[in-house]
């Protein structure tokens, strides 16, 4: 286990409007944003068009819904250099759930309401060799 023990520095609230990408949207925010170093996000909205992944532990496996779909939840994280990561899960009109870790191309169809949490100090995420993935990296150790 690693571990680091952070303070809550602030928040942003967002509103994301029709037709915006909420992956891109959220990265183009943080770059006009570098003070974020480190940072939890939560939402909620709709979508017309999700893209989310499965990772199978090699690659990430990808789903294209274009289809009206809830935003009941999102939940990610944000570390230096602006990575956003995040994770959703999408309603459809006959109460069904789909989700996974959220990929570029959903769009939003009426809004999207984020709350980021700005915390300090920074976290970093590096490559990690065994899942090619950039993981969190945290200086404790337990």
């Amino acid at each position: 286990m690693e571990f680091m023990r952070q303070t809550h520095q602030y928040s942003f609230l967002i509103r994301l409007l029709k037709g915006e990408d909420l992956l891109l949207s959220l990265e183009k925010f943080c770059e006009k944003h570098p003070d974020i170093g480190a940072g939890s996000i939560y939402g909620i909205g709709a979508v017309s068009q999700a893209i989310y992944g499965f990772f199978n532990g090699e690659k990430y496996l990808e789903t294209i819904l274009e289809e009206n779909l809830e935003v009941l939840s999102i939940i990610g994280n944000i570390a230096e250099n602006q990575i956003v990561h995040l994770h959703g899960i999408f309603g459809r009109v006959d109460g069904t759930c789909v989700g996974g870790h959220i990929l570029p191309g959903c769009i939003i169809s009426v809004t999207c309401e984020l709350s980021v949490m700005v915390f300090k100090p920074k976290v970093i995420r590096e490559l990690d060799s065994e899942t090619n993935l950039k993981l969190l990296s945290l200086p404790e150790k337990m």
